[in-house]
């Protein structure tokens, strides 16, 4: 058996170390942009708090409002999450996502959050019509839809 120089054993571990752990800052970047470009084609299909990008005959929002405006809250934070996430899900890396699903506060703070900011600069009313449970939804959307992704990529 030969030894592996120094230098090549550390560049080694060095570069596996950086596969397995992505730089934060990229992965942050990275997931924000596919969030707002999926958040175009999310608000066509499903307005939220006032605020649409492209009218489109076909609208989830009158699908959901069936059920009661609390559930189309629900429902429409859900959607608009998991849609991101899939996304995400998709773009990104095995290791990216697998590092998104181990930090799972700030995946859903950083859709959740700069969600509501873009909401409330768009919408002057938005804080009257914000909702808890699309809150819950949105939280929901993106920790479910990172552990089944995760374990969908898992044995893939």
């Amino acid at each position: 058996m030969t030894n592996i120089p120094g230098p090549l054993n550390e560049r080694i571990t060095k570069a596996v170390y950086n596969k397995l752990h992505p730089k934060m800052s990229a992965l942050v970047a990275k997931v924000f942009a596919i969030h707002m470009a999926t958040a175009v084609v999310t608000l066509s299909m499903c307005p939220q708090f006032g605020f649409s990008t492209f009218k489109l005959h076909f609208n989830l929002m009158y699908s959901f409002m069936v059920f009661g405006m609390p559930v189309c809250n629900f429902l429409c934070g859900l959607f608009f999450t998991m849609t991101s996430t899939i996304m995400a899900s998709i773009i990104l890396k095995r290791d990216e996502v697998r590092a998104l699903k181990f930090h799972k506060t700030l995946a859903s703070s950083l859709l959740i959050l700069t969600s509501i900011g873009f909401f409330g600069i768009m919408n002057p009313d938005f804080f009257l019509e914000f909702s808890f449970l699309w809150l819950l939804g949105a939280i929901l959307g993106v920790v479910l839809t990172l552990e089944v992704s995760s374990r969908i990529l898992a044995r893939a």
